[in-house]
């Protein structure tokens, strides 16, 4: 348990380090408005993140289709993973350590790295499992995160559509 709170405080120290020093002059608020923490209205970030939620939806079914089509859905090691941690840790992934994957592989390394590579090391990260579909759709759905923070250049839409579509799935998978 320890271990995931390691690997969360370098996933928001790292950036907030490397941005300070290449820039000590920089400002917190001009700190977190790099990261993506720009001014917009409600109606752009609800609209950002439903579209966001849907291509995100339906790609991972499109993945999921065609893993089944395959006989080569290995999802239930996702499954496995999350009926072994307690409920609160389950919360916590949902709400900060997606905020967390946005700040570090979206605001961050997709300004450095692009949307690719920022998503190949997404999708290492979900080695974890165990699940090569995992990590098939963590790369797919990854890079559609990237592009969208990319364009946008707004961390809300990409968090929250992550967040939606997190939660959905795991419903799913539950029931």
């Amino acid at each position: 348990m320890f271990f995931i709170f390691q690997i969360d405080l370098f996933l928001f120290l790292l950036p907030i380090l490397y941005i300070l020093i290449i820039n000590p002059q920089i400002t917190i608020k001009q700190l977190f408005i790099l990261q993506g923490f720009t001014k917009k209205s409600f109606k752009e970030i609800l609209k950002n993140t439903l579209t966001i939620f849907i291509l995100l939806f339906f790609l991972s079914f499109l993945i999921s289709f065609i893993s089944n089509l395959f006989n080569i859905s290995d999802l239930h090691l996702v499954t496995d993973f999350f009926s072994q941690i307690p409920f609160y840790l389950i919360i916590y992934f949902f709400i900060v350590r997606v905020f967390l994957e946005e700040w570090f592989f979206r605001a961050f390394l997709v300004k450095k790295i692009g949307c690719l590579f920022s998503s190949i090391f997404f999708a290492i990260v979900h080695a974890g499992y165990g699940s090569i579909i995992e990590v098939i759709g963590a790369f797919a759905l990854g890079f559609v995160l990237a592009v969208y923070y990319k364009k946008t250049n707004h961390i809300l839409p990409v968090y929250f559509a992550h967040l939606i579509y997190n939660f959905l799935a795991f419903v799913f998978i539950l029931f």
